[in-house]
């Protein structure tokens, strides 16, 4: 079943062509470990060249070991091995721990694809982190973008980062490991509820599936049909970006006003976000009652209006808006 659910992920989301060089970003964990054997497995089939990259945190007492363990089992599995060593806590800078870790394994995946030339990462996500992403970005605050989860295939600056498991329960690669008899490490730090991820499916989700015991794949299936959904709007939304008439310099960008009137509402607030990630790189601690501050300015009567939002400063005059940022 794990198999036959992995080989269909890989064919239906089209992650995988023969004689790809895929990096492999395994932590030791079951979800990883997992994958690490179903492409060691379909390697020769596909011509793959495989390299597992494992990111130490240095977070934990198990880390060493972890680390010597998925050597260990890269060199019984014949996959080339490289691994990079960090104390995540000297780059923490109080935001968040979580975030931390996450950005400092990702800069390694991407030296690794550099350094090696390789083009493709894949990476352990099950659905089971799909349903939590959701709950967490619903409790935090998202849009339609939001409610995708976490996608079958990213691209990240040169490299395209795919998720094999991604249609696979938690209680599925478990089982069937234990049917295979194929070894994994246990992150402790999984059972603590400190960390918000944690409180989701440790708390939450039991809850949930009290109301819908199916409600994993409920909402597995809103984030595949969201997905389907945003690829239309956001494509479109780059179309008429395009188009549109704009004036640019450093740090700022300006809009024509009657154009971006003859847009729908959804449109314009994603038109907006690609102006602004545009003249800033992101749209962080940006929410949606920022984004209908500037829709108000833009259908307001009067020429003139400005707004300060965060980084931002927005303005309405002579028929332009103009998005500038505060970082130059």
């Amino acid at each position: 079943m794990v198999e036959e659910t992995f080989l269909n992920t890989l064919s239906r989301y089209q992650l995988l062509k023969p004689k790809d060089k895929v990096i492999l970003g395994v932590s030791g964990g079951p979800d990883s470990v997992c994958m690490l054997y179903l492409f060691s497995q379909i390697r020769d089939k596909f011509k793959l060249k495989l390299l597992c990259a494992h990111f130490n945190h240095c977070l934990r007492e198990e880390a060493e070991s972890e680390e010597r363990f998925v050597e260990k089992m890269c060199a019984q599995w014949k996959i080339d091995f490289v691994s990079e060593k960090k104390n995540v806590k000297k780059f923490f800078n109080g935001d968040s721990l979580e975030q931390t870790a996450r950005n400092l394994r990702f800069d390694f995946f991407l030296k690794c694809a550099r350094r090696y030339k390789f083009k493709k990462l894949a990476l352990a996500h099950n659905k089971d982190d799909v349903i939590e992403t959701i709950l967490m970005r619903i409790i935090r605050g998202a849009a339609l973008k939001g409610l995708r989860g976490i996608s079958p295939k990213t691209k990240f600056k040169n490299i395209v980062a795919v998720r094999p498991l991604i249609e696979l329960r938690k209680k599925e690669i478990l089982d069937w490991l234990k049917k295979k008899n194929i070894p994994y490490r246990v992150d402790r730090s999984n059972f603590e509820d400190k960390f918000f991820r944690n409180k989701i499916r440790l708390k939450l989700l039991p809850i949930l599936e009290e109301f819908n015991p199916n409600i994993v794949n409920v909402l597995f299936n809103l984030a595949k049909a969201t997905s389907l959904d945003y690829e239309f709007i956001y494509s479109f939304t780059k179309e008429q970006f395009a188009h549109l008439k704009k004036q640019r310099g450093k740090g700022y960008i300006r809009l024509n006003i009657d154009e971006i009137k003859k847009l729908p509402d959804s449109i314009v607030v994603n038109l907006l976000r690609l102006a602004i990630e545009e003249v800033k790189g992101d749209t962080r601690r940006l929410t949606f009652k920022h984004f209908e501050q500037v829709l108000e300015l833009i259908n307001k009567k009067d020429s003139y209006g400005s707004l300060d939002l965060p980084l931002l400063e927005v303005k309405k005059e002579d028929g332009w808006l103009t998005i500038k940022s505060l970082l130059f």
